[in-house]
């Protein structure tokens, strides 16, 4: 299916990815990092983006959060990087562009957000950055095994309530099932919500929307109406 127009859901978890322009470096030094999360920090309070989980990798970033609004994922995520992006060229002596033009995502049910926090967060080590993704000081796995946001990024009333009762110690040292991480990665990719038919066919009837490829055979100029 071909990408369509980013479709934001108001609370609802969403997975957001955002790769350097032409997959370049995006992080420098640490200090880079700590810059970037503290403006995020802003940005997201400001603007009604509750985050849930993160990865910084050294060319793009991974968020996984929920808008207020519908506004809330561009407005956020468009002036972190513009801010940071600023600040980068400064410091380092660039110009032009750092990130990629538009980030991706998509909206997620419940099992498929803990897949994509646990996709996020598993990146170091699919890196070979780190043997146990919670070793890797620049995501939210050590917050989430541990219990306590030292970044203070979280918002901890939601994150607790999506873990609650969740050895997610062990959640994320199981092995990844590569049909599902193929998933995420097409639906984030082409903007299209992931999650169960109940789940896809309640937001069909909340935007009024065709979320789903038609069924095979089906007449291309027939549509049927969502749910």
């Amino acid at each position: 299916m071909p990408r369509i127009a980013r479709i934001v859901i108001p609370g609802i978890p969403h997975h957001i990815v955002q790769r350097g322009n032409n997959r370049q470096e995006v992080f420098f030094l640490d200090d880079d990092r700590r810059f970037y999360l503290s403006v995020l920090k802003v940005q997201a309070q400001q603007h009604g983006l509750e985050m849930l989980g993160w990865c910084l990798m050294t060319n793009h970033v991974h968020l996984i959060a929920i808008p207020k609004t519908e506004d809330s994922l561009h407005q956020a995520i468009g002036l972190t990087h513009l801010l940071y992006t600023q600040y980068v060229n400064r410091l380092h002596g660039r110009s032009g562009h750092l990130w990629q033009n538009r980030f991706y995502s998509c909206a997620l049910d419940e099992a498929h957000l803990l897949a994509a926090l646990a996709y996020a967060e598993r990146n170091p080590v699919r890196a070979k950055l780190v043997k146990r993704a919670w070793l890797y000081p620049w995501s939210s796995a050590k917050a989430h095994v541990e219990g306590v946001d030292q970044v203070g990024l979280l918002e901890a009333e939601r994150w607790k309530e999506f873990l609650a009762g969740i050895d997610w110690r062990s959640f994320l040292i199981r092995p990844e099932d590569e049909k599902q991480v193929a998933g995420l990665r097409s639906h984030t990719c082409r903007g299209r919500p992931l999650g169960s038919d109940a789940f896809l066919s309640k937001i069909e009837k909340r935007l009024g929307r065709r979320m789903r490829p038609l069924p095979e055979g089906w007449p291309k100029g027939k549509r049927r109406k969502p749910g």
